[in-house]
């Protein structure tokens, strides 16, 4: 007997919700298969579409909280239509590649690279311009003798010392009291966890038992992680999918990231 309210879809719950449904005016529907689908489906949700993938797959769209979402069927020997829950996974892991492909691909070009420190090329000059050899003797009597020096380590217009003058006889600066009751001013601390604080969450999504989540900072590309991965100088303490939570951990502090504005569609096990 299939289990009720099986995992459904399992996409993304990105910020501002993502439709991916193509358009499929020309498709014909797969009624079996929706029939089979409906009673795994959650509270509040309905079949859009279905068409036929191949002689025993079928794809039918469900729209739930204003999202919509592939389901993948399958028909198994008995000829009963059944859910594919590995083909559905699939399909949403691919969405959230998709996603993660696109917001890299608004980041400009070669961000976050850094390039190796090459010299600067010196410009060239045709010999043709530059200056020809010259007799360093000719021309340093010609030098001399236009300054009308016969020796040029001579010096010239030398003042004769000036008498230094006398110290002045200055009173004593008075000795002030000491301020009471002054503090000095605190030495402000580092926040150690400062680049925790500054990931934001753009997605999250649940593959079989595992959670993963999309998240990004300033200066940083984006990345799927889950829990007991690093994201540069932060470690990935928890991805819940249901409370739309990434807990970060940095700097001896626990950093809590809500997404703000999503949907995360989860069918019940």
């Amino acid at each position: 007997m299939v289990r009720p309210l099986l995992l459904l879809g399992i996409l993304l719950g990105l910020a501002g919700g993502m439709s991916l449904a193509p358009a499929l005016a020309n498709a014909q529907a797969v009624r079996d298969a929706e029939l089979a689908l409906q009673p795994l489906l959650p509270p509040g949700s309905r079949i859009l579409r279905s068409r036929r993938l191949s002689n025993t797959e079928a794809e039918v769209w469900v729209e739930f909280r204003g999202n919509s979402n592939p389901v993948i069927m399958r028909l198994n020997p008995s000829g009963r239509w059944e859910q594919d829950m590995n083909a559905t996974l699939a399909r949403g892991a691919s969405q959230l590649r998709a996603l993660a492909r696109q917001q890299t691909a608004a980041l400009p070009e070669g961000f976050g690279q850094t390039a190796p420190d090459q010299p600067r090329p010196l410009p060239t000059q045709p010999a043709s311009i530059l200056i020809p050899p010259v007799d360093r003797e000719q021309e340093t009597q010609r030098a001399l003798s236009r300054a009308g020096r016969a020796d040029p380590f001579v010096p010239q217009n030398v003042r004769a010392p000036e008498p230094p003058l006398p110290p002045l006889d200055l009173p004593p600066l008075p000795e002030l009291p000491p301020l009471e009751g002054a503090t000095p001013l605190p030495t402000p601390t580092p926040d150690p966890a400062a680049f925790a604080r500054s990931v934001q969450v753009s997605g999250v999504i649940q593959i079989g038992g595992e959670s993963f989540a999309l998240i990004s900072a300033p200066g940083t590309l984006p990345a799927v992680v889950q829990a007991g991965q690093n994201y540069q100088t932060a470690q990935v303490a928890k991805v819940s999918v249901p409370e739309r939570q990434v807990v970060l951990s940095e700097g001896g502090e626990t950093v809590v990231k809500t997404m703000q504005n999503t949907t995360v569609i989860v069918g019940a096990p």
